[in-house]
């Protein structure tokens, strides 16, 4: 990806939430409130960013995301997951090493992408990083998820904190076979206690 492309959704074309071709098994509807949450802030970044490249505004992709889900993060209580959610998706628009699945906010499934950065969160809220870092590699080169690494976590510690934690996904419901190496690679991985 360059840097003037954020991750691509597959569905832009899908505003009124046809479900035709875009099935992965999990509903949008089955995810927890705080999994419906931070799925609903990963898309407002994608529109925010969207609609600031249609206005020809390439500088103001934050304010544009403010501007659009300010008001969602401050009920929730986290205005400051804005910030953690915008330096991961920064760092995918900047660096990702394939085209990132991102969905319109009407659609009602969840991609295998989506469902691979829940599952990272949910992952870390366990103090399961490992299974972050693997899926941040399966999006982005070691260098780019190092430096998205401490975000994600600080997402998902905050998001804890304020009582929005994650169910953890089956990644075979939600046909994210990077959500099901993660999972493998992560325990493949840890220390024997």
């Amino acid at each position: 990806m360059s840097e003037k492309s954020p991750p691509r959704a597959t569905n832009d074309n899908n505003q009124h939430g046809d479900e035709h071709g875009h099935e992965t098994g999990l509903r949008a509807a089955e995810l927890d409130f705080p999994g419906q949450f931070v799925l609903w802030g990963m898309r407002a970044w994608l529109a925010a960013r969207r609609q600031n490249e249609r206005r020809g505004n390439e500088n103001g992709g934050f304010n544009a995301y403010r501007s659009l889900a300010g008001e969602g993060f401050l009920k929730a209580g986290v205005p400051q997951a804005m910030e953690l959610i915008d330096d991961v998706f920064q760092a995918l628009a900047n660096a990702a090493i394939r085209q990132i699945d991102l969905r319109c906010p009407h659609c009602a499934f969840v991609s295998p992408d989506e469902a691979l950065l829940l599952g990272a969160v949910a992952a870390s809220q366990r103090k399961q990083h490992a299974v972050s870092w693997s899926a941040l590699t399966a999006l982005l080169p070691p260098a780019a998820a190092r430096g998205a690494l401490p975000s994600l976590i600080s997402l998902a510690i905050l998001l804890q904190s304020a009582d929005l934690v994650l169910s953890p996904l089956d990644a075979e419901k939600c046909g994210a076979p990077d959500l099901r190496i993660a999972m493998a690679q992560a325990s493949a991985t840890a220390p024997i206690h």
